[in-house]
């Protein structure tokens, strides 16, 4: 029997989803997946076993151009949500956790600030997101209240001065333990109305009274 010499391929994509991308959007998948399986498959448990956060695997993300993907301007690259849909797919087949930390980053903090944030804010911090030279994080869930933004967010906001006061608790907050941009979600106390926040690395915090 003749040896079959080809390299096996990746079972995948069982509803052939991908061939309904662009040619190059096509290339960019596989690029993803090369790099999964070969750079992060191999040494990820190894990670788990230590409890520590794969910075190496981050860097290595950097370079495949995919954080924001969806997102146009700004150092984004502005491709199809189909695309976007299609890598999330991938990094998640190889480990969930590098799919959580990456639809935290790029879908739920650079989104946030993409959909929500002022013109000066969208230039001052998603470039270097979009580098992943900064990381985001989404500071919602609540330990009393979960994730009820509508309906019972107890974390709430006030005016001092030029300045927002933040007051209240967040857990099981992704990527928070390293992000150097957290999005918290707050209730004005001015209007009742549920505002978000981005809080840099290092912003002081007061003592309570």
């Amino acid at each position: 029997m003749a040896h079959d010499a080809r390299p096996a391929v990746t079972d995948a994509d069982f509803y052939l989803i991908e061939q309904m991308l662009e040619p190059e959007g096509r290339q960019l998948l596989l690029r993803v997946r090369e790099y999964m399986e070969k750079s992060v498959q191999p040494v990820i448990n190894h990670y788990w076993t230590r409890e520590e956060f794969p910075f190496d695997v981050v860097s290595g993300l950097r370079h495949l151009g995919i954080v924001g993907l969806n997102y146009s301007g700004f150092g984004c690259p502005g491709r199809d949500c189909l695309l976007d849909g299609m890598i999330a797919m991938e990094l998640a087949r190889v480990d969930p956790s590098i799919a959580t930390f990456f639809g935290v980053h790029s879908g739920l903090a650079m989104g946030s600030i993409y959909l929500c944030g002022s013109q000066e804010q969208k230039e001052r911090w998603l470039p270097a997101m979009a580098r992943l030279e900064k990381i985001g994080a989404f500071g919602l869930t609540e330990p009393e209240v979960g994730s009820g933004a509508a309906g019972g967010l107890t974390t709430t906001a006030r005016r001092d001065g030029d300045e927002w006061v933040l007051d209240g608790q967040k857990k099981w907050i992704g990527n928070a333990t390293f992000a150097d941009y957290v999005v918290i979600w707050a209730r004005s106390l001015e209007d009742g109305q549920v505002k978000g926040f981005v809080v840099e690395q290092g912003t002081p915090a007061r003592s309570p009274a």
